[in-house]
């Protein structure tokens, strides 16, 4: 099966492979893409980590800037897929076979899964930062997900800084 998809994929490869313009672009647009997905993601979640119990105003401003910015991280993800497609295709053969290939996919799935959760929890925690300010004010109202929504903050990082390790790697092998 391996065999055909290399098949069915040798023409873009012998493009890809002869085309420098053509390979240097692919490549930009995988980078810039995690760069500018990746750098919007960090910065949101820091401002999560940084937001300081007790102030119920810094949870309603970290949950509505994350909102705000996942449309971006969103694009910058499907950029990212369809730039790593176009990569990966190009040289099928050495990527299918690729444990630390299939790590760095592990991990984006990862990246997207966190996302997801990560966004369903900014809902919660606008929601009830809004309708219950009085006790989201000192950090212990239960409806309020907080902790959960600074562990995916944590994951996030973790999981934007292994793609660039693993991407890094993955590129020197």
């Amino acid at each position: 099966m391996l065999d055909a998809l290399i098949t069915l994929t040798q023409p873009w490869a012998d493009l890809y492979i002869s085309s420098t313009p053509l390979s240097t672009s692919v490549l930009v647009m995988h980078i810039l893409s995690l760069f500018v997905g990746g750098g919007i993601a960090l910065g949101t979640d820091r401002r999560v980590l940084r937001a300081q119990p007790g102030t119920g105003e810094a949870y309603l401003a970290a949950g509505e800037d994350l909102k705000a910015t996942h449309g971006v991280v969103l694009i910058a993800l499907c950029l990212t897929v369809v730039s790593g497609l176009a990569l990966a295709t190009a040289d099928l053969g050495t990527f299918a076979i690729s444990p630390l290939f299939w790590s760095k996919m592990a991990l984006f799935a990862m990246l997207l899964i966190n996302g997801a959760l990560m966004r369903r929890t900014e809902t919660q925690v606008i929601t009830a930062a809004r309708s219950t300010m009085e006790r989201a004010i000192d950090g212990s109202d239960p409806a309020l997900p907080w902790g959960a929504l600074r562990r995916f903050a944590w994951i996030s990082l973790g999981c934007w800084m292994g793609l660039v390790v693993l991407g890094v790697i993955l590129g020197n092998t």
